[in-house]
């Protein structure tokens, strides 16, 4: 689960996921099986350089690169760090899980979770490590990559779909993918139309193998008490 910081306590209107006390009552109902939750903090104000998957940029027009580059020199920094953290979820931090608990390392068994950036970084990480992860939530994700002027860029949904074909066949994985219709949510709809559509055509079926949600509420943290359940019983079932 990636936000860490935001992953236990009390959910207090959205600010946390609670996740810990949801997975209890899923388990309790025979819902899920027994799970065992990984917070991993982010970076703080360097968020959006481990969350903003390094693959996007590369593939990326000018416009959707600038765009990038005023978020890397916002936090003064010279470049993203993406492509590290996802080698070190893959290299290091789950071996050392499955090493030290009592887990499955089946990739069907193992699921990464984020919201808003880090519901983009989800994604990416279940696209680039999939030997890894086999089951992914993108809570309220921010597909458009807004800066400050929120300007869309055209370019985006047919790039996230070209990288998300990369997944191919589902082969038993599940991937949950969902937004809101208020706030920057209203411009999340195109990139996720257009990832389901690419992987419908690669056999990922609805319900089975993809679900795609669009809630009447905000953006990220504001949406949890209104799907976070239905997320992880979908996602951990």
């Amino acid at each position: 689960m990636l936000d860490g910081q935001f992953a236990f306590h009390d959910d207090s209107d959205g600010v946390n996921f609670s996740a810990d006390k949801r997975i209890a009552r899923l388990m309790a109902t025979k819902t899920v099986p027994p799970t065992l939750i990984v917070a991993i903090d982010n970076l703080g104000e360097n968020r959006f350089l481990q969350y903003m998957p390094q693959t996007i940029y590369e593939r990326s027009g000018d416009d959707v690169r600038t765009t990038i580059e005023r978020e890397i020199h916002r936090v003064g920094a010279k470049s993203l760090v993406s492509n590290e953290f996802i080698r070190f979820l893959e290299t290091e931090l789950k071996p050392f899980v499955d090493a030290h608990y009592r887990t499955s390392e089946n990739r069907l068994d193992t699921a990464v979770f984020g919201a808003s950036m880090a519901g983009v970084m989800a994604g990416a990480i279940f696209v680039e490590a999939q030997q890894s992860f086999g089951r992914a939530a993108c809570m309220s994700p921010n597909w458009p990559i807004y800066d400050e002027r929120m300007i869309d860029l055209p370019q985006l949904p047919s790039v996230w779909a070209t990288y998300f074909s990369q997944l191919k066949n589902p082969a038993g994985r599940r991937l949950w993918l969902d937004h809101g219709t208020e706030m920057m949510d209203t411009g999340m709809t195109p990139h996720q139309t257009a990832i389901a559509d690419s992987l419908t055509g690669l056999g990922w079926q609805r319900g089975c193998h993809l679900q795609t949600r669009v809630y009447d509420a905000g953006h990220a943290f504001a949406q949890t008490a209104t799907q976070m359940d239905e997320v992880l019983a979908w996602l951990l079932a």
